[in-house]
């Protein structure tokens, strides 16, 4: 399969030629998305200089932040107008690690949405007490709330089949941040009964800091809440 791996990048000077390095050495003949929103600390400048010497690493350069659930959509977009058969997301900072990539891509050869899994046998999860505490809890309500079957419903290291990517952006998506996760999640089990998950072991970020704020986690919990108004209202 002719597939894409994306990431999004704001201030990851430290992680990001790492990652590409890695993913290359896993997947050699994929190519690699990097959508960078204006970086203050040279992780755009880097890009550049990296995709100048491989070819398979594309980038794309926007003007400041503009949302992570934004940069996901221009890249579904990118797969579907490129015509790739297979797009890989994942996040940028080592907490998913390039090393599940080939089993994520078997498992896309019978499903059309796979995603890594902290929450099932095998999974695990690096973060403190309190932020485990919060991905625990807001896993569980979205599957409670939303009907959703997978037992994660938030990370992003996920892989979509062509024609799901083509459904999906055919949806209304309200989330720019950090909700757009699970929000995508209730969509896809919507269009699709072909959809696993599989064990990976989720590692805190290895440098840098994590972007997630206080304010993110109040919207997501208005997404959600929203959301499940939809899913009573669609059910009725």
């Amino acid at each position: 399969m002719k597939t894409l791996i994306f990431t999004a990048t704001y201030n990851e000077i430290g992680n990001i030629q790492r990652l590409i390095t890695e993913i290359f050495k896993v997947v050699p003949t994929s190519d690699i998305l990097v959508i960078d929103d204006n970086s203050p600390d040279g992780t755009g400048q880097l890009l550049d200089s990296l995709s100048d010497k491989l070819k398979n690493l594309k980038v794309i350069h926007r003007s400041g932040k503009l949302g992570l659930g934004t940069a996901h959509i221009e890249a579904m977009k990118y797969a579907v107008d490129k015509n790739y058969d297979l797009l890989i997301t994942m996040d940028a900072d080592f907490s998913h690690d390039p090393k599940y990539l080939n089993e994520m891509m078997k498992l896309s050869e019978l499903n059309d949405f796979v995603i890594g899994s902290r929450y099932i046998k095998g999974g695990g999860l690096g973060y403190g007490f309190i932020r485990t505490a919060i991905s625990i809890i807001a896993n569980f309500l979205a599957r409670l709330l939303l009907s959703i079957k997978l037992k994660e419903c938030t990370t992003s290291f996920r892989a979509f089949k062509k024609d799901l990517l083509i459904k999906i952006l055919e949806q209304k998506v309200s989330s720019t941040g950090y909700s757009f996760f699970f929000e995508i999640v209730y969509i896809v089990s919507r269009l699709t009964n072909k959809l696993t998950e599989f064990p990976i072991y989720f590692a805190d970020r290895v440098d840098g800091v994590s972007k997630i704020s206080k304010q993110e986690i109040i919207r997501g919990v208005i997404t959600l809440g929203k959301l499940f108004l939809q899913r009573i209202k669609l059910k009725r």
